[in-house]
C-alpha cells in the first residue's frame, strides 16, 4: 500500500499500551461479553505485524484520539477476501470533530488500495441512531441490521 494522504496513520507496536487503553474504553461503552485482554493484544499484533490486520489511528504517539481496525476476512461460503471493520472508536472529547469521517475515509482508502471490498458497520449501545445516520451519509443504504438476544438467568 502507498502512504495514506490524510490524518490517519498506521499504528505500530509502540502504540500498543495506548491503544489497549482505548480498547478498554470501547469495551466499557459497547462490550457485549467479557473482555479477554490477551485476545485483544493478539488481534492488535496481527495489525502491528502486518498479518492480515490494519489499525489506523488519529493523533501522534501518546495522544491518540481515534482508531479503526480492519481485518482481512471472508464469509463462510466463499474464499473471496474482504476487509472487515472490527471496531472504530473515538475518545469522548474528540467526538465533535471530523475524526469519524476521517476514519471512514481511511477505511475506504484501504479498500481501494487493497482491491478488497469493505464491510463496515455499527454495533453500539451509545448514540446508535446518530452513528447510523453518519454511515448512511457516507455509504448510502445499509445491507442489513444486527440484533442481540441474551436470555436472563
Amino acid at each position: 500500500m502507498s502512504e495514506y494522504p490524510g490524518r490517519v496513520r498506521i499504528a505500530n507496536k509502540e502504540d500498543e499500551e495506548e491503544v489497549m487503553g482505548l480498547c478498554r474504553a470501547l469495551w466499557k461503552e459497547n462490550g457485549l461479553f467479557t473482555l479477554n485482554e490477551n485476545k485483544v493484544r493478539q488481534t492488535l499484533h496481527r495489525a502491528f505485524d502486518r498479518q492480515g490486520g490494519i489499525l489506523g489511528v488519529i493523533g501522534p504517539p501518546g495522544k491518540i484520539e481515534s482508531m479503526i481496525y480492519m481485518l482481512v476476512s471472508n464469509f463462510w461460503y466463499s474464499d473471496d477476501a474482504h476487509l472487515e471493520e472490527l471496531f472504530a472508536f473515538t475518545k469522548v472529547e474528540f467526538r465533535k470533530t471530523k475524526n469519524s469521517i476521517d476514519l471512514i475515509n481511511f477505511a475506504k482508502w484501504c479498500s481501494g488500495e487493497s482491491g478488497m471490498p469493505l464491510l463496515i458497520g455499527i454495533i453500539s449501545n451509545h448514540r446508535t441512531e446518530a452513528k447510523v445516520r453518519l454511515y448512511q451519509r457516507v455509504f448510502s443504504k445499509p445491507i442489513g441490521n444486527f440484533f442481540f438476544y441474551k436470555r436472563n438467568s
